[in-house]
């Protein structure tokens, strides 16, 4: 099997991170993770003093998330973020009503992608269930990465909001696996309850599936993410690291 690089999804912690940035960040580098994935929040620190700041507590970028409106803008520092961090993408992800509006996210999609090439690096979209409904046949996300540059577009597919849309998550990555650099791995008890996501590996995701898939794709980070927990996010992250070895991933 393809080796992989494990990443923790920090919007894990946003209430932690909010409080205390640099601490939550130094305990986060103590938990496992080969890297972390900003959803964000760069905490007020600059590009360059946040990449030395993961450097020395041993962590690896694992993305960069940014409002779409800020990476429209080819002169924004996100892209200065992107290639301080050494992020393999920059991503977003939208609410809208993808029946109407998916030729406009799609332009949107190739604009941003030409600037992110132009800054050494590329777009990868990050789905929910939204963008799966059907446009005369076709889920409107196909019709958008495939209106794209395959080398500046890329998806950052998550497995829970696959599932939740009706859609095989393997299937899927196989699909359009050269266009995948990460992959969140999300798993929840009841998938049209966004409030039951829970840790890896006790929910109902095929996660072992979407995993051998995985090795099958271009995909080099799998991100662990959970929206909502019972436990503490430290004990959470914990349990679905511990899940991660277990399906050998390191």
């Amino acid at each position: 099997m393809k080796e992989f690089k494990t990443g923790l999804q920090l919007y894990n912690f946003r209430n932690e991170l909010n409080q205390d940035f640099p601490g939550t960040l130094e305990k986060i580098s103590r938990l496992g993770y080969r890297g972390v994935e900003f959803y964000g929040n760069y905490g007020g620190m600059k590009p360059l003093a946040l990449a030395e700041f993961l450097h020395k507590l041993g962590l690896q970028c694992a993305g960069t998330m940014f409002k779409p409106e800020l990476l429209e803008d080819q002169h924004s520092d996100a892209f200065e973020y992107a290639k301080a961090l050494q992020s393999p993408a920059v991503t977003f992800g939208v609410f809208i009503d993808f029946a109407k509006e998916y030729q406009a996210l799609q332009k949107r999609c190739a604009v941003i992608g030409e600037h992110a090439l132009r800054h050494g690096t590329v777009l990868s979209y990050h789905n929910h269930w939204l963008e799966f409904t059907l446009v005369d046949g076709i889920p409107a996300l196909n019709r958008i990465i495939e209106g794209c540059n395959p080398a500046a577009v890329f998806l950052e597919l998550d497995v829970c909001w696959l599932s939740r849309a009706g859609l095989d998550p393997s299937s899927y990555i196989r699909k359009y696996g050269q266009r995948i650099r990460q992959i969140h791995l999300k798993d929840i008890t009841v998938p049209d309850d966004p409030k039951t996501t829970c840790e890896l590996g006790r929910g109902c995701i095929d996660l072992q599936g979407a995993y051998r898939a995985a090795g099958e794709s271009a995909c080099e980070w799998l991100i662990y993410e959970q929206d909502n927990t019972s436990l503490t996010p430290w004990e959470s992250a914990a349990i679905s690291l511990e899940y991660l070895h277990r399906l050998g991933v390191r």
